[in-house]
């Protein structure tokens, strides 16, 4: 399969937006804003990226912190991706703009399947007032 410059661009990026406590909620925030925008476009795939953008968040906030750092560094460059304007196939073409999104969420969500199965077990915990720690 032939390299994808755009997701390497991506991951470069990830790497320094993750050093960054102000970059890495800019980025919470713009990823939150623009999926809003086009939650209708991106279907069931919305949600997957509700998760992800919510772990990001809850780890810069510092209220979950047991996410290995590959795990984080996939999850950013995913989400930078998303927000790539030009990317494998530009955002602005109808049909197709979303396509290598919803792609590059997908395989994000089974590289980091295990941590976010632990991430959904962590956030049900505390919903229900089990707020313990698990650091």
């Amino acid at each position: 399969m032939p390299v994808n410059p755009f997701r390497v661009e991506a991951r470069r990026r990830a790497g320094r937006i993750l050093r960054s406590t102000t970059a890495t909620r800019w980025l919470i925030q713009a990823v939150f804003n623009r999926s809003d925008r086009f939650k209708a476009r991106l279907g069931d795939t919305f949600a997957d990226l509700m998760l992800l953008t919510s772990l990001l968040r809850d780890w810069v906030t510092g209220r979950y912190r047991t996410v290995p750092w590959g795990t984080l560094l996939t999850i950013t460059g995913a989400l930078v991706y998303f927000l790539m304007p030009l990317d494998a196939i530009p955002d602005p073409i109808v049909a197709l703009g979303f396509v290598d999104d919803i792609a590059v969420i997908s395989r994000t969500l089974k590289l980091t399947r295990n941590d976010l199965e632990r991430y959904q077990q962590w956030r049900t915990e505390q919903e229900n007032g089990r707020g313990e720690s698990h650091e």
